[in-house]
């Protein structure tokens, strides 16, 4: 339902909605915790009702869309992160967008590896969407920015067209618990009219020690409807994943993450 109205929003011309249905050589050969062995009658069962499930989602994705949108569907046998990437490289989408899961903690954690990895290594930008998150128009997103690394908001720059992409005001959020910036902010908000040029935005610090809690206080307060992660190795989301999957999938739990590439 997310997908639906962002790509309604934003003037998304195709859609692909991918299932997959991967079993391990490890779980055909021995039984589940509850001793259940699968045969190969209950795994194509179990595919062809994941099948079913796909064209009914697309339908109801078509629906919503109306006819604005063209809804593909797209079903493989890889590991999640594999048939990703398969598509990635077949369809040429332009963005990945995953959801969050809100079951079980040991799902969740499951969940946020394969979120993280993807992030890492999808050669576009990803967009995680928490379950529990319903879609508001994005009129305003978070940047949150090492200054050390300012040259990363360049990254912004394909996102200039406001037919065919979002295009909200920016909150650039710079957390400086030691507040190196009072030195040199004319400086640095200077070199940020260049590189944020065509885009309306405010700068702001925090001096939170801890960057997760800093960041999802502020998004709290300004009420934001999205959370911009820029590339490389000062992205505050690649920190994070370095940190815990915990801490990085914490920051997803209320406002969608776009990890741009």
């Amino acid at each position: 339902m997310y997908a639906a109205d962002f790509c309604v929003d934003t003037n998304v011309e195709r859609v692909i909605l991918l299932a997959r249905h991967y079993v391990s050589s490890y779980e055909q050969l021995l039984p589940s915790p509850d001793f259940v062995h699968l045969s190969t009658n209950d795994i194509a069962s179990e595919k062809r009702q994941l099948e079913e499930k796909l064209k009914a989602a697309g339908k109801l994705l078509q629906k919503k869309c109306k006819n604005c949108v063209e809804i593909q569907t797209a079903f493989s046998n890889l590991p999640l992160v594999r048939a990703i990437h398969e598509q990635i490289a077949e369809k040429q989408p332009n963005l990945v967008m995953l959801a969050s899961d809100k079951t079980s903690q040991e799902s969740k954690t499951r969940s946020g590896e394969q979120i993280v990895t993807m992030a890492k290594t999808s050669p576009i930008p990803v967009m995680i969407v928490p379950s529990n998150v319903k879609y508001q128009k994005i009129e305003q997103a978070l940047v949150p920015c090492d200054f050390a690394a300012t040259a990363r908001l360049g990254a912004l720059k394909g996102f200039h067209d406001r037919e065919r992409w979002i295009h909200p005001q920016l909150s650039v959020l710079n957390v400086d618990p030691k507040q190196k910036h009072d030195s040199n902010h004319e400086q640095l908000t200077a070199g940020l009219a260049d590189i944020l040029e065509g885009y309306t935005y405010e700068v702001y610090y925090s001096d939170n020690k801890d960057t997760v809690e800093g960041i999802l206080s502020f998004a709290r307060k300004q009420d934001v409807q999205l959370i911009i992660a820029l590339p490389g190795k000062y992205s505050f989301f690649y920190n994070l994943t370095h940190r815990s999957i915990t801490h990085a999938m914490a920051l997803n739990a209320i406002r969608p993450v776009l990890i741009l590439k």
